[in-house]
C-alpha cells in the first residue's frame, strides 16, 4: 500500500465522462492507498506544472488522460531527482506509450494494475530541453498529426488517426537530413524519420521486435519514398504489421544518442503533439522513470 497517492485527471474531458471514469477507478486506488489526492487539470500545461512543483510530494501519480497528458506528466517528472512510481489510466484516442506498458485499456482493469504493482524503470528521450515517453518523428508522421481534423477525432477517435495517415501518405514529399547516430552519419532523403521509445504509434504496434523500454538505446526508422507504401499498409492493417526489416526499404539504427538535422527547419510530433522543431539532439535517459507496468517484463539487460 502506497502513502500518498495523486491522481490527476485531464480537465478538459466531460463532466459525464470523468464521472464515469472515477466510478470505474476510484474505489480500486483508494484501497491501494493511505491517502489519495485528486486534481483536475486546467489548461494545456498546468499536468506538467504541477507534476514539476508537486511531483517529488507523493510516492505514486496516476495519470488519467491520454497521450498528450501523458507527454506533459513526463515533461513535468524527467527533471526530478527522484521520480515517483507513475501509472496511466489511458482515456485518451490512442493511448501508445499506455499500450507499451501493457496497460489495460479497460479502464477498470487498467486502475487493477495499481494492486499488482508490477514496477519498472523505463527509459526516457530527451530532445534537446524537452523530454519524450513515446516517440520523436518528422514528415509524414507530423504531417499526419498536424491533418487530423478535431471534429472528425471526437466522432470517431483513432479511426480519425488512419483516414489522416493514409490520406497524408498519397502526398508524400521527400526532404534531405543529416542524421549522426552514436558518430556515424548518414545522410539522405526520407519522407519520414520516426525515432520511437516505446512499441505503439496510432494503436499499432511498430515494425520489428527489437524495441525495448529499458535498454539505453532509441530506435531510428528512416523511411524513403520507395518504404511509403509499405508504411501505408502497416497503418491500414487490422493486425500487426511485421516484416523483416533488413529486407524492407525502411532503414532501422539503434543509438544511445542522435543528432538530426534537415535543409529546411521541419516540425516534428513528439507523443502525438507538433510544437517542436528540427534541428534537434537526442539522448535516451537510461531507466529515468518507474512505471507500472500490466504484466511483468524481462529485464533486457539481464
Amino acid at each position: 500500500m502506497y502513502k500518498k497517492m495523486w491522481l490527476l485527471i485531464n480537465g478538459a474531458s466531460g463532466n459525464n465522462e470523468i464521472q464515469k471514469n472515477l466510478d470505474a477507478t476510484i474505489g480500486t486506488l483508494a484501497m491501494q492507498t493511505k491517502e489519495l489526492t485528486i486534481t483536475f487539470t486546467q489548461e494545456k500545461g498546468h499536468t506538467e506544472q504541477l507534476c514539476r512543483e508537486q511531483g517529488h510530494e507523493f510516492d505514486i501519480i496516476m495519470i488519467m488522460g491520454g497521450d498528450g497528458t501523458v507527454h506533459e506528466a513526463i515533461n513535468g517528472l524527467s527533471g526530478l531527482d527522484n521520480p515517483p512510481v507513475t501509472g496511466i489510466l489511458p482515456t485518451g484516442t490512442c493511448n501508445d506509450f499506455s499500450r507499451s506498458l501493457l496497460i489495460p485499456q479497460n479502464l477498470k482493469k487498467a486502475a487493477a494494475v495499481v494492486e499488482q504493482n508490477h514496477i519498472q524503470y523505463v527509459d526516457i528521450g530527451k530532445m534537446n530541453d524537452r523530454y519524450f515517453s513515446n516517440f520523436y518523428g518528422i514528415g509524414l508522421i507530423a504531417e499526419t498529426s498536424e491533418n487530423i481534423d478535431d471534429q472528425l477525432k471526437g466522432m470517431l477517435g483513432k479511426v480519425s488517426y488512419f483516414i489522416s495517415a493514409l490520406q497524408t501518405f498519397n502526398n508524400a514529399s521527400p526532404f534531405t537530413f543529416t542524421l549522426k547516430a552514436d558518430g556515424k552519419e548518414y545522410k539522405d532523403d526520407a519522407v519520414m524519420i520516426l525515432l520511437a521509445n516505446g512499441n505503439f504509434i496510432g494503436t499499432n504496434r511498430l515494425p520489428g521486435d527489437q524495441i525495448s523500454l529499458d535498454d539505453g538505446l532509441i530506435d531510428v526508422y528512416i523511411i524513403k519514398e520507395s518504404g511509403a507504401p509499405l508504411l501505408k499498409e502497416f497503418f491500414n492493417s487490422k493486425n500487426p504489421f511485421m516484416y523483416d526489416l533488413e529486407q524492407s526499404s525502411i532503414e532501422y539504427i539503434q543509438a544511445s544518442e542522435v543528432e538530426l538535422e534537415t535543409e529546411k527547419v521541419m516540425k516534428a510530433d513528439t507523443d502525438g503533439e507538433v510544437y517542436e522543431e528540427t534541428p534537434v539532439h537526442i539522448k535516451i535517459l537510461p531507466k529515468k522513470i518507474p512505471f507500472l507496468f500490466g504484466e511483468v517484463q524481462q529485464d533486457t539487460n539481464n
